[in-house]
């Protein structure tokens, strides 16, 4: 079933609900970016409220990405949603100032 309803910029709450249905734990939002538990990938909502990028961790389990990326593209689509895979990225913590830097790649 999908929803006739328009999809806001930046649509978190759409998007948190939807991986909550699919089990995954949203643990923490910061600005356009969506942190899944166990960091194997994180969400970004992109310009258009309907496109989100889906990006995978590059220390996560290469096996799985493709099962998580069409699990997540077919529930996507019955919110409105156009969740494309948009490559990897690494985190770091920045010891001295007590934050994270993410590096995209790809």
């Amino acid at each position: 079933m999908t929803s006739n309803e328009p999809v806001p910029f930046r649509p978190l709450g759409i998007v948190k609900t939807l991986m909550e249905t699919l089990g995954f734990e949203v643990t923490h939002c910061y600005e356009d970016l969506i942190f899944v538990e166990h960091n194997a990938f994180l969400l970004r909502m992109e310009a258009k409220g309907q496109e989100v990028s889906l990006l995978f961790n590059t220390e996560s389990d290469v096996d799985k990405r493709e099962e998580i990326e069409e699990l997540l593209k077919n529930a996507g689509k019955t919110h409105n949603l156009a969740i494309s895979c948009s490559g990897t990225y690494q985190m770091t913590a920045n010891e001295t100032e007590g934050t994270i830097n993410i590096l995209f790649l790809d």
